[in-house]
This record gives C-alpha cells, sequence and structure tokens, in this order.
C-alpha cells in the first residue's frame, strides 16, 4: 500500500477490555428532567448497550439504575456515551455506554448476574 493510500476496512475498532454478554433487563436513567426507561441488551463489567432510537450526545455523562433481575438494589453508576450505533440502512439501533464510577462490588455484581443467565442452568 501506498503512503497515501487508505485501508478499504472502516470497521469501528474494538475498545472494549471485557467482554459484553447478551441480555435483557432495564436502566432508568434519572435527570432532573425524569426518568426513562431503556432496555439493556448486552452488558460487561465495564458498560452496556441500551436500545433506542433517538441518539444520546456522545461523550454524554448519564445516571443510570441497573436493574438485574435477582440482583438487590439496584446498581447505580454515572456512565458515558461511547458512541451511537446504526443498521445496516442507517437505522439507529442503540448507544453504547462505559461505566465511570461503578466500583468493585458493583462490577462483581454484573459479572455474577451474566455467569447466572448464561450457565447451562440460568
Amino acid at each position: 500500500m501506498g503512503q497515501f493510500e487508505r485501508p478499504t476496512d472502516r470497521r469501528p475498532v474494538e475498545r472494549r477490555r471485557t467482554p459484553r454478554y447478551r441480555v435483557e433487563c432495564w436502566a432508568e436513567e434519572y435527570s432532573e428532567e425524569g426518568v426513562y426507561f431503556h432496555l439493556i441488551t448486552n452488558l460487561s463489567r465495564d458498560g452496556f448497550f441500551v436500545e433506542k432510537k433517538l441518539p444520546f450526545r456522545k461523550d454524554q455523562t448519564v445516571q443510570v439504575r441497573l436493574d438485574l433481575p435477582g440482583i438487590a438494589p439496584k446498581l447505580e453508576a454515572q456512565s458515558q456515551v461511547i458512541n451511537n450505533y446504526h443498521d445496516g440502512h442507517d437505522n439507529l439501533r442503540g448507544a453504547g455506554f462505559r461505566f465511570l464510577n461503578l466500583d468493585e462490588r458493583g462490577r462483581d455484581l454484573i459479572e455474577a448476574f451474566i455467569h447466572k443467565t448464561h450457565s447451562p442452568n440460568g
């Protein structure tokens, strides 16, 4: 490849440090304006993806409560919008988030929930 040629592969670079797992649970986004419910469709110790048809602002900070079935109380965390993701037809699918202040206990509870839902008996 010459020095001025660009690669044709434009897939996003994988930035996740931990694997995400397919789940279905709810996140409550809360602020002074109100509470909004979002469906989480994948989750890891470091972040999550919500299905949403309206975009979040990239780098926006959002307060969330995660409602993980079998885990009480709800986990509260500040998270940051990493990106909005579209399907192959440029329809918005949702947004990816990274946890900013979730402590190790919260991350361990997420991992326990993932293992429970992805075990042969889960």
